[in-house]
C-alpha cells in the first residue's frame, strides 16, 4: 500500500518535471526566435547571427556582405521596407528531434492582410536554443 503511493508520487513528480521543462524549453525557444526575427528583419544580421547556429550565422554574415555593397540609396530602401514588417510567432512545438523546436510565426504584409506564415527550426546547443535552419 504505501509502495503503491510511492509508485504514484514519484511518478506524478517526473511527470511534472517533465512539463516544467518542456514549458521552459518553449519559453527559451521563443525568446530566441523572437530576438532573431526583430534583429533579422531589421536587417542587424550580425546581431542575429548571434541567436544562430555557426553555420547560419555564417550565411547571414554573408547576406550582409552583399547588403553592404549595393548602393546607399538601395541598400536605404531594403532596410526601410524591411524594418516595417513585424513578425509574430504564432507557435512553439517540439521539433522532429529531441533537442529541437520548431516556431511558426507569421510576417503581415500590406498586400498580404493575413499574413504569411513561416518557420524557423532551433536547436540546443548548451543551455540556449540556436535557429538552425529558415524557411518552410
Amino acid at each position: 500500500m504505501i509502495r503503491n503511493k510511492l509508485f504514484k508520487l514519484s511518478a506524478a513528480f517526473i511527470f511534472l518535471a517533465i512539463i516544467i521543462s518542456c514549458s521552459q524549453d518553449e519559453k527559451s525557444a521563443r525568446a530566441s526566435a523572437g530576438g532573431f526575427l526583430d534583429s533579422y528583419f531589421k536587417i542587424e544580421y550580425e546581431k542575429a547571427a548571434g541567436y544562430c547556429t555557426s553555420e547560419l550565422g555564417e550565411e547571414l554574415r554573408s547576406s550582409l556582405k552583399s547588403i553592404e555593397s549595393l548602393e546607399s540609396g538601395v541598400k536605404e530602401m531594403i532596410i526601410k521596407q524591411t524594418s516595417a514588417i513585424k513578425p509574430e510567432i504564432t507557435k512553439v512545438e517540439r521539433g522532429p528531434g529531441r533537442d529541437s523546436m520548431v516556431v511558426v510565426y507569421k510576417v503581415i504584409l500590406s498586400g498580404f492582410p493575413n499574413g504569411i506564415e513561416n518557420r524557423l527550426v532551433l536547436v540546443k546547443s548548451g543551455k540556449d536554443w540556436k535557429v538552425a535552419q529558415l524557411g518552410r
